[in-house]
């Protein structure tokens, strides 16, 4: 799995079709760095079910101000372009795969 980087260009193509688990972060704080390095480490799980895009809310504010992204990290899952859930705060392995398990095959 790669962590696709979202941007206010490409965001809304990437989320478009399928099942896309939007992780919106910010680099400089904790939560957000063991966040991205748990869902790293699911890779093997995920495999090609779920697209992953991390969005940078410090670079990308114009795509988290069309969302309810109050604190960093946020994860949303969205299903062909419309929101399905989301999660706020940093999330354990545990807890990531919790959130995705529905969609996981």
């Amino acid at each position: 799995m790669t962590i696709l980087k979202g941007t206010n260009e490409n965001f809304f193509t990437l989320i478009k079709e399928g099942i896309t688990l939007t992780f919106f972060s910010n680099p400089e704080n904790e939560e957000s760095q063991t966040t991205r390095t748990n869902l790293e480490a699911l890779e093997k799980h995920i495999g090609k079910d779920i697209k992953v895009v991390e969005i940078n809310g410090k670079e990308e504010k114009n795509v988290v101000k069309k969302f309810p992204v109050d604190v960093f990290p946020t994860l949303i899952l969205f299903k062909n372009g419309k929101i399905v859930k989301y999660k706020i705060g940093g999330q354990p392995k545990s807890q990531l795969t919790q959130f995705m398990s529905p969609f996981i095959q």
